[in-house]
């Protein structure tokens, strides 16, 4: 196989007074190179062998023709050279950090820098780089133009600057949560609860299918649904596996647990397919994914390995492996005359569907994508007579009957962790994922709309020109929208990871909503007092050994993957890890 006419493109190209960084954001060069010279070997071994790897270790974050959390890979491999794309693969913050002009204009658009690829050899990374270069043939696609001025934009903020707050904590090594095999970075420990018979155990979720439980720092398993699923599905996409699980509050009575995970889309009903034959997904579209709810009820409430039964209470389909069901829970609360009491609150993503150009598919009080739901699982008055629908939800008593009842707030595009502080009334926080801009922490109102996407944090979206991009919004524009309590920019922070109202026994972090960014493994906090005025965001400082470090130093990682667990009964704090498993325990605060 010969060498593409490189060579040949750039004297053209530059011939026409061009410079090297318009050629590498040029679109109209993606077909000027022969399929019959491509560089890549492109037999049916290798491309599939591509296309699996490109689906387990890139497809969570990138598309091949469409935006996602990163740019489309169609095209790169007729813009750059084999030497280029492999270098930029392996070591993407040195390529940044050299001034390329393409890598640091995208890394301003999308602002996340890609994890190095070292778990891959080059000869995988080159299969991946022959599909991508087979597909981008095969659909004639072009790479995505880049606008390589970064003047622009480059010092606008869409929400407040964090605050250093001076406040200093420490951290212990708590217990290392068993690393499964043949796992991403980004598939691990997930979810963190306390044990609800109050022995004094925790229970952590790892999204390849395993529930452990940790009683004096000895870790077994307690749960282990890959035995009892055939059909679950922990790739592709960051967000499938094991999404999320809660007790009942009556647990200690009626044993019940229960689990969100993912499948892929088979013949079984979901409870929103209505809605897809409404609107038919388009055959290019990304392979639909199907979020299970299931109830576990043990035979004795007390074991401390599951025995007992399964059954399932819902499935909901998603049009792509993106933003499913990442949280669930029940609010804290005892008094069973409460009307959340024994009530399930089920977070559900918009499904990817801005990436697809479809945002009809979400934001909509007539579809389940980009909700807050709460249901009752023990109930039987929904379609499916499998779980109930509360009187009191708002859309249960609508005029319009495609208005799904299950609904509790919306517009959200990946409600990511939840919260109750019942110190001042009881008020639900919950986290949302941003797409480029701004992360967001949300006070909840029975009802609300939260605006995505139409909007992301306090500005203007218009996700079908490009998703990417925000502009600013009049009052008359957002009023008729729940503004975020709390706004991260995305200089600060990539995709924030929700907490806790913290509680315990240090006294400096008490009456704080601590929170973090999986990304970079920074953490912060509100000030949640009753009036909630102080919307400011503040960062702690992390101390180990008398000396100043971070989370993603302490796991030895670039991407911290960070997760936030809260112990109530005793008021422990656990920072959590994916990339090494590590449950860390907040042991001491005070101020610097």
């Amino acid at each position: 196989m010969t060498q593409p006419n490189y060579l040949q493109n750039l004297r053209r190209f530059f011939a026409a007074g061009a410079t090297f960084a318009s050629f590498l954001a040029a679109p109209s060069l993606a077909t000027a190179a022969n399929p019959a010279e491509s560089p890549y070997p492109l037999d049916a071994p290798t491309l599939a062998q591509g296309q699996a790897l490109f689906t387990q270790w890139c497809a969570s974050c990138h598309l091949i023709a469409r935006d996602a959390i990163g740019p489309p890979l169609g095209g790169v491999t007729q813009i750059l050279t084999q030497t280029e794309l492999l270098r930029q693969i392996r070591q993407p913050e040195a390529v940044i950090a050299s001034g390329n002009p393409r890598a640091t204009a995208l890394f301003q658009r999308y602002k996340v820098m890609m994890p190095p690829f070292t778990a891959l050899s080059e000869a995988q990374l080159i299969t991946i780089l022959a599909y991508l270069d087979h597909e981008t043939t095969r659909s004639q696609i072009k790479p995505l133009a880049v606008n390589l001025d970064l003047s622009l934009d480059s010092a606008s903020r869409f929400a407040p600057p964090v605050q250093k707050s001076g406040i200093v904590i420490e951290l212990e090594d708590f217990i290392q949560v068993p690393l499964a095999p043949n796992r991403r970075p980004d598939k691990g420990i997930a979810t963190l609860r306390a044990s609800p018979t109050l022995d004094g155990a925790l229970f952590i979720s790892d999204q390849m299918g395993v529930i452990y439980r940790v009683k004096n720092r000895e870790i077994r398993v307690f749960l282990d649904i890959r035995d009892r699923l055939p059909n679950f599905a922990y790739e592709p996409g960051i967000g499938t596996g094991l999404g999320s699980f809660t007790f009942h509050p009556d647990f200690p009575r009626n044993g019940l647990l229960y689990t969100t995970h993912a499948e892929p889309t088979k013949k079984n009903p979901a409870i929103n397919d209505d809605w897809y034959a409404q609107i038919p997904l388009a055959e290019s579209a990304s392979p639909t994914l199907q979020w299970v709810l299931s109830e576990w009820r043990l035979t004795d409430p007390a074991s401390v390995i599951f025995t007992g039964t399964r059954r399932e209470v819902l499935r909901l389909k998603t049009p792509t492996t993106a933003h499913g069901c990442q949280d669930i829970g029940f609010a804290p609360i005892s008094d069973r005359q409460d009307p959340d009491y024994g009530l399930l609150f089920i977070g559900v993503g918009d499904g990817g569907s801005v990436n697809l150009k479809m945002p009809e598919l979400a934001h909509t009080p007539r579809s389940l994508l980009g909700t807050l739901m709460r249901i009752d699982p023990r109930g039987h008055n929904a379609p499916n007579g499998c779980y109930g629908i509360p009187k009191d939800n708002p859309f249960a008593s609508q005029a319009d009957p495609l208005a799904r009842p299950e609904i509790w707030a919306w517009g959200f595009r990946n409600p990511h962790r939840m919260c109750w502080d019942l110190t001042y009334g009881k008020r639900l926080l919950l986290t949302d994922i941003g797409e480029a801009n701004v992360e967001e922490i949300n006070l909840i109102a029975k009802g609300g709309d939260y605006g995505w996407n139409k909007i992301e944090g306090r500005s203007r979206i218009d996700v079908m020109r490009d998703a990417k991009v925000v502009y600013p919004a009049t009052a008359t524009e957002l009023a008729r929208y729940r503004l975020p309590l709390g706004s991260l920019d995305h200089t600060d922070a990539r995709a924030i990871s929700g907490g806790f109202v913290y509680l315990g026994p240090i006294k400096v972090l008490q009456h704080k909503y601590i929170f973090g960014d999986i990304v970079t493994g920074r953490l912060f906090f509100m000030k949640v007092d009753a009036s909630l005025a102080d919307t400011q965001i503040y960062e702690l400082n992390i101390v180990r050994d008398g000396l100043a470090t971070s989370i993603a130093t302490l796991a030895n990682t670039k991407r911290a993957h960070l997760r936030i667990g809260y112990d109530e009964p005793t008021g422990d704090m656990y920072i959590m890890t994916k990339e090494d498993g590590w449950l860390r325990r907040i042991t001491k605060a005070y101020p610097r």
